[in-house]
């Protein structure tokens, strides 16, 4: 019977053992959890300046020369379907480009899907806010991809996108006919 007494014993304690240190992690969890719950309600200035716009702000250096390249990147609101193979939902990223390279550009790329240029380029209509939409030429880059296009006029398009609060981009797609994109631009801070 003692023979039988000891190993039941140490397994009581281990087990015993175990059920504190269980214990011990929850609660430690449940601290965790709690804190850093009350740390989201904290009012962020920086956080909350982050939620008004849905501009994204990248920059690359060119290993080549050390120049920086600075991007001003927005997502369309909407995703528009096209068919089999780009089925699925696309949607539209116009960015704002300064580069030592390549100049001041702006151009619109599509997730998935293709633009319908001809050889001079195609036109596209913008609307601003609620103003008449107005006619802008673009062209394929270099390499003719057909996803993206650059838009003609920068100046002009871009001070249009500072003013506004949002702007909407209706481009003709290949065997899709034209699409519609909405964007909310208020908040662009561009000084490139």
């Amino acid at each position: 019977m003692k023979k039988f007494l000891l190993p039941i014993l140490c397994f009581l304690v281990v087990l015993f053992a175990f059920a504190l240190c269980t214990s011990d992690d929850s609660s430690s969890e449940t601290t965790s959890e709690s804190s850093s719950d009350s740390s989201l309600t904290k009012e962020d200035p920086q956080l909350n300046k982050a939620k008004k716009t849905a501009w994204e702000y990248h920059q690359s250096i060119d290993e080549m020369t050390d120049k920086t390249t600075y991007y001003a990147s927005i997502e369309s609101e909407n995703e528009v379907e096209f068919d089999f193979p780009y089925n699925g939902g696309s949607s539209l990223t116009l960015t704002i480009r300064n580069s030592p390279q390549y100049g001041k550009n702006i151009y619109i790329k599509i997730s998935k899907g293709q633009f319908n240029p001809g050889i001079n380029g195609t036109n596209i209509k913008v609307r601003f806010d609620d103003n008449e939409p107005i006619i802008v030429h673009c062209i394929q880059p270099s390499d003719y991809s057909t996803d993206l296009l650059f838009i003609d006029n920068y100046n002009k398009v871009l001070n249009k996108i500072k003013e506004s609060r949002t702007m909407k981009i209706n481009a003709e797609f290949f065997s899709e006919g034209t699409r519609t994109f909405n964007f909310k631009t208020e908040g662009l801070e561009w000084d490139h």
